[in-house]
């Protein structure tokens, strides 16, 4: 029984992995949202109010585009290092209670890190899992003591 489940979390692992690789690619997708938010050819035009004035709502505008897509910048990368860390303390068992944590967080991309979250947290709240991650844990104390 220990054996499928070192399996599964070998697959696990592996799978986080790669969603954090392929969530890499959403910081060239904001990139070139960026640009074209720069490109608009309203926040670039000349808009004056009736009076005659300049009308300084698409200052406003600007600064809530360029927030959102720093939210979604820092947004992604946050989900991409969490991903990786996740796949990465999973293959290496290294911390139990961090990779529960990295999967609820994950839980958020949905619909793949939701199933994927879902299985995880299924296979890491069992008693065998957990003893796999505390045989890990003993073989490097002893590993640092020789």
């Amino acid at each position: 029984m220990p054996m499928t489940k070192a399996s599964q979390l070998n697959l696990i692992g592996t799978l986080f992995l790669m969603l954090g690789i392929l969530s890499i690619f959403n910081l060239v997708f904001l990139s070139q949202i960026g640009e074209q938010v720069k490109a608009n050819s309203l926040a670039n035009a000349d808009l004056r109010t009736p009076d005659g004035k300049p009308y300084d709502g698409l200052k406003e505008q600007r600064a809530m585009q360029q927030s959102f897509l720093l939210g979604m910048l820092i947004f992604s990368i946050g989900f991409t290092v969490i991903s990786l860390l996740t796949g990465t303390f999973i293959l290496k068992r290294f911390s139990h209670r961090s990779c529960i944590v990295g999967a609820v967080v994950t839980m958020i991309a949905f619909p793949l890190g939701t199933i994927l979250s879902g299985w995880a947290l299924f296979v890491l709240c069992n008693r065998n899992t957990k003893q796999l991650f505390q045989e890990r844990a003993a073989l490097r104390e002893t590993d640092f003591l020789e």
